[in-house]
């Protein structure tokens, strides 16, 4: 049995990730609670395989995911998701499902069979909704949030689900540099108050160097693991595009 530091709750071990074939391999990996890790790399080199395999979603060729110190594998639905929740790139939405029905998707590993919550798991739904500044919106539809407000309401989908690992997929593609802005320091908010890990994928590099514990690069030969400075100091930011020729200026987070 792999033993994990208290803090500690994910390891990624000599992993390769892939569907049919390998697509990217050798990622070797931590995280604890508390922490939030940004993923960058070039469209293509595997950044949402990572986070669905490490959400039990997919299945990886080589090594292994320890999480709380058992093989992801080895987990049952139910007890995955007390440990991992995922938040895609686009949720989907439904026409006439209130936000509140939305939100309560996500204490389906505590609900009956008939889906049905408890009063206790509805207060929790009512008291995210307002930390996520959606209070008072709980019979709106869903279908008519707006982007932020939307990606806002799957976050808090992920939150009633009590894991201790939240995973999200490019969490701010969609949205204007305003919902940008506020959904990643809300990500940055839970990951201290309430101890949770947070790891997303992400191309927006002057809100990962600004707001990250940790980030994690995957290079187009190379996978590094490191907090944002000493990854720029390495030069790890210049082996994200192969053959390009570009540089990475931590002053300016950007290539030139």
């Amino acid at each position: 049995m792999n033993t994990i530091p208290s803090s500690e709750i994910l390891k990624i071990n000599n992993v390769s990730l892939g569907y049919n074939k390998v697509i990217y391999s050798q990622i070797t990996a931590s995280a604890s609670s508390g922490e939030m890790i940004a993923i960058a790399g070039a469209n293509g080199m595997g950044k949402s395989t990572l986070l669905r395999s490490i959400s039990g979603i997919l299945r990886y060729h080589n090594g292994e995911i320890i999480i709380s110190g058992k093989k992801v594998e080895e987990y049952t639905p139910k007890e995955l998701a007390s440990e991992i929740s995922f938040v895609p790139s686009q949720s989907p939405r439904a026409k006439n499902f209130s936000l509140l029905s939305m939100v309560s998707m996500g204490c389906y590993n505590r609900s009956n069979w008939l889906g049905q919550i408890t009063n206790q798991d509805r207060e929790l739904i009512m008291e995210t909704l307002h930390k996520v500044g959606l209070g008072g919106m709980e019979n709106r539809d869903s279908s008519q949030l707006s982007d932020g407000e939307f990606q806002r309401a799957a976050i808090a989908r992920s939150l009633v689900q009590q894991s201790r690992i939240i995973l999200l997929d490019e969490p701010t593609a969609f949205l204007d540099i305003s919902n940008r802005i506020t959904i990643t320091k809300l990500l940055k908010e839970i990951a201290i108050k309430e101890n949770k890990c947070i790891i997303f994928s992400t191309h927006d590099l002057l809100q990962a160097f600004k707001l990250c514990n940790k980030m994690w690069i995957m290079g187009y030969d190379n996978f590094f693991e490191g907090d944002p400075d000493s990854l720029a100091e390495s030069g790890a930011f210049d082996k994200m595009f192969k053959n390009s020729g570009l540089k990475f200026d931590k002053n300016l987070f950007t290539y030139l």
